[in-house]
């Protein structure tokens, strides 16, 4: 289903994206009924973003809201709070087994994703990281379109913008922009199921 979300925005070429125009196409096709980004003050080093859902009831015979909190780094830059905003909202279309329910899962999760990746200790956590790293390079379509990215390689090999310039009308990350510039890009976003 991300592939329906990247393919809406894939003919725009108006930057920036906005994060909840992103949420809200999201919503549109029902996966849950709120998204709400919260910022929280924490330590880049330490984490960046999360993803969280619950359910409530706005009254006593009223249905249930299923919700979708998204927690992001305040001290993170403007840019890199795109980018982590966009990756978890990717998480939504996660399966049951790319995601943590227990302390325990959390716990290991954790400290794959903070340790090395490459170990021998195989097993669910060692696949909710890789995954949770795949999630932001499916993000990156969301922000820079397959249309707006075509435009920004012209506007580049013509020597009308630099690297620089795109990633500020886009408002990301540098080096993630100078990624998706690179001509292997097509490539990298082929396997990983995208279209930009």
């Amino acid at each position: 289903m991300i592939k329906t979300i990247v393919e809406q925005f894939s003919e725009t070429i108006e930057l920036p994206i906005e994060v909840e125009e992103v949420a809200a196409a999201i919503t549109a096709i029902g996966v849950p009924d709120e998204i709400h980004f919260v910022p929280v003050d924490a330590r880049t080093e330490e984490i960046r973003g999360a993803f969280g859902q619950f359910y409530y009831s706005p009254g006593v015979y009223a249905e249930s809201v299923y919700v979708t909190h998204i927690p992001y780094n305040s001290n993170d830059t403007l840019e890199w709070q795109r980018v982590v905003c966009c990756k978890e909202l990717v998480h939504l279309f996660d399966t049951d087994m790319e995601r943590t329910d227990t302390p325990q899962e959390i716990s290991e999760f954790l400290e794959k994703l903070v340790g090395a990746l490459s170990t021998d200790d195989y097993g669910p956590a060692d696949f909710m990281a890789a995954k949770d790293k795949m999630a932001l390079y499916q993000a990156l379509p969301l922000l820079l379109p397959r249309a707006a990215l075509h435009n920004a390689r012209v506007a580049v090999e013509a020597g009308k913008m630099t690297v620089e310039d795109v990633a500020a009308r886009a408002k990301m990350p540098v080096i993630l922009v100078k990624l998706m510039l690179n001509e292997e890009w097509e490539t990298l976003n082929g396997a990983l199921g995208g279209h930009s």
